[in-house]
């Protein structure tokens, strides 16, 4: 019985290395030997990857590298048809009350965001078979000096992120109106895919990145398999 194709359908549906080697019987030492095999699989296929794209939108979400002193930043950038068409890792500093502890601990982190913002913004430039019309992202104030540099005439929107204290006032599942319009909503539900469906990023579990490349394979393997990897 051929494995491979269990094991990739496993990791992109929220389970961990050690729950998968609980599942299909093996040693966790062959089950992270064959999640570092599949690395072969997608640099092949990723000189294959095509996207067409009427409209792009990206967003940066939030991981940590095994602890919370040590985060790191995902940039995710999709089309209007919910492809995921690049997703990068980038190590960035620790923020607000753990910033201290976390430089006397590990030392002063590289931000590495913008860096890998731009690396994104490649690939997805040769990725794509057609420009598009039109990219959508939040409101941050980095994003169009990015974009700019890499689609100079593509229309670009921004939109304004509540407030904190608005999120938690008016959380969507309480509320009897849900129908209320997102602008970037495609991101924002890719986000919450990726969320639930590769256990490194569920939020407040036991599983967390020990390596960042790891994180990058599993993220770059998440793409390939939605754009029909066969393994």
């Amino acid at each position: 019985m051929d494995l491979n194709p269990i094991f990739a359908r496993l990791l992109s549906e929220g389970n961990s290395l050690r729950g998968i080697g609980r599942i299909l019987g093996l040693t966790y030492y062959n089950t992270y030997k064959k999640f570092l095999w599949f690395k072969t699989l997608v640099i092949e296929h990723q000189k294959s990857l095509h996207f067409t794209a009427k409209e792009i939108q990206f967003d940066e979400m939030e991981s940590i590298h095994h602890t919370k002193c040590k985060p790191l930043n995902l940039v995710v950038v999709l089309n209007e048809k919910y492809q995921l068409m690049s997703a990068k890792v980038a190590e960035m500093p620790a923020k607000g009350r753990l910033a201290e502890f976390s430089r006397k601990k590990y030392g002063i982190r590289k931000n590495e965001r913008e860096q890998k913002i731009r690396e994104a913004f490649s690939e997805v430039c040769n990725r794509l078979t057609t420009s598009p019309d039109l990219i959508k992202s939040d409101a941050h104030p980095t994003y169009r000096k990015l974009v700019s540099s890499f689609f100079p005439e593509t229309r670009y929107e921004q939109f304004s992120r509540k407030k904190n204290k608005d999120k938690l006032r008016e959380r969507m599942h309480e509320k009897l109106n849900k129908r209320k319009y997102d602008p970037i909503f495609v991101v924002n539900h890719k986000c919450a895919i990726l969320r639930d469906r590769i256990k490194r990023l569920v939020r407040r579990n036991w599983c967390t990145t020990k390596k960042v490349e790891n994180l990058q394979l599993h993220l770059d393997l998440f793409i390939c398999l939605q754009s029909g990897l066969r393994v």
